[in-house]
């Protein structure tokens, strides 16, 4: 019974750095359970870091620090993922205010400020046909390629992936760009 605790003592003394100490003994067995110290911040040591910049910290820790969205460059099939919600969103957001404009102002009114939108030139006019039609095109091209993926989910490899979202990109941005110069 000595001997073994003086074994168990060595052995702990000998693990103690990543193996914590001896959790509980039954029936002869001993567990061990795994730890790491811990850091403890005082109140005093948590305002003090708190005040830290981070980028100073993080230089003197000497790890680098992870790229920043402005500096990433995102792939293109993230890009086409992103611009899908936010045209999602743009459509919604023009249907709904064209129907705040048809509430407040009454029947017709929309149409009236479509045509003075018209009224003021070329450039201003091609502009704002552009506005709407790409949100348009693009979410309807989009909802047509998860429609032929749902369809054929074989041709989701990475490669088709990506060139079907350069064509989705490129063939949105002509169609609308010829609509807004009908």
């Amino acid at each position: 019974n000595q001997s073994k605790r003086t074994t168990m003592l060595s052995l702990r003394s000998t693990l103690r750095p990543t193996i914590s100490r001896c959790t509980r003994a039954q029936k002869g067995s001993v567990t061990l359970s795994a730890s790491r110290d811990m850091t403890v911040l005082s109140k005093k040591s948590a305002e003090e870091h708190a005040k830290e910049n981070y980028n100073e910290r993080m230089s003197r820790t000497g790890r680098p620090v992870s790229p920043h969205v402005a500096i990433y460059s995102f792939p293109i099939t993230a890009l086409t993922s992103i611009t899908n919600r936010v045209t999602g969103m743009a459509l919604s957001f023009g249907a709904a205010g064209v129907g705040a404009v048809e509430l407040m102002n009454g029947n017709g009114s929309a149409m009236a400020l479509m045509q003075d939108i018209a009224a003021t030139g070329p450039v201003v006019a091609t502009a704002a046909k552009f506005t709407v039609a790409f949100p348009l095109v693009y979410h309807y091209l989009g909802g047509v390629r998860h429609l032929a993926w749902d369809a054929a989910p074989d041709m989701l490899t990475n490669v088709s992936v990506e060139k079907a979202s350069y064509v989705l990109a490129g063939s949105s941005v002509l169609i609308s760009a010829g609509i807004a110069f009908m």
